[in-house]
């Protein structure tokens, strides 16, 4: 029973861990809709609920549609993981190369684009949700994180990029909570003859 206990505790450390070596963007999971975000004037992204897409966490996602950016101001420390998923759907083509870039504290990089898809005859290309994390090797009191989706050379057929919040890992979770359970359960019904033969 004790081997038991310690590797539940195990489990339920090491998930512990994992969520406290990244730190989630404020309002990433888009629960509380543009809540924190600064929308450029160029370009108005929406807010999706409830999609046929599926949200990757929670029931919502952000969205930017054609040319726009997504920003806000964040808590930055070096040697902390900040991540998100983000998700590029494109029925656009070469030589229309629309592009959907991360600006974060450490620089910039391009997410996805057509050619990097190669998408080339028009059909719809959907990446799925994509895992993107950065560290910082700067502490600042704020440092900016941007969002921006580019439709670059025709107006005719536009992006998207969808994001959200990376996944809780409860499933380390539940199995430790119930190998705790399994535990508390097997000490009482070993307690019992016990009980029994002192009545």
């Amino acid at each position: 029973m004790k081997t038991i206990r310690k590797l539940a505790l195990g489990i339920v450390l090491l998930a512990s861990s994992q969520m406290a070596m990244a730190v989630s963007v404020p309002n990433i999971d888009f629960e509380s809709g543009l809540t924190g975000w600064t929308v450029a004037p160029l370009a108005t992204p929406n807010i999706t609920t409830g999609s046929v897409l599926g949200a990757n966490q929670g029931s919502s996602y952000g969205q930017i549609s054609g040319y726009g950016t997504l920003s806000q101001l964040i808590s930055v420390t070096a040697g902390t993981t900040y991540d998100f998923m983000w998700r590029f759907i494109t029925s656009d083509y070469l030589p229309f190369n629309d592009q959907s870039v991360v600006f974060h504290v450490n620089g910039s990089q391009v997410l996805a684009s057509v050619a990097s898809v190669g998408n080339t005859n028009g059909n719809t290309f959907d990446t799925g949700w994509q895992y993107f994390s950065w560290v910082s090797d700067v502490t600042t009191n704020f440092g900016s994180l941007s969002f921006s989706l580019f439709n670059a050379g025709d107006n005719a057929v536009d992006s998207k990029l969808l994001l959200d919040a990376v996944p809780l890992p409860i499933a380390p979770l539940l199995f430790g909570s119930a190998l705790l359970g399994f535990a508390a359960l097997r000490k009482k019904l070993m307690a019992k003859p016990a009980e029994l033969a002192t009545a």
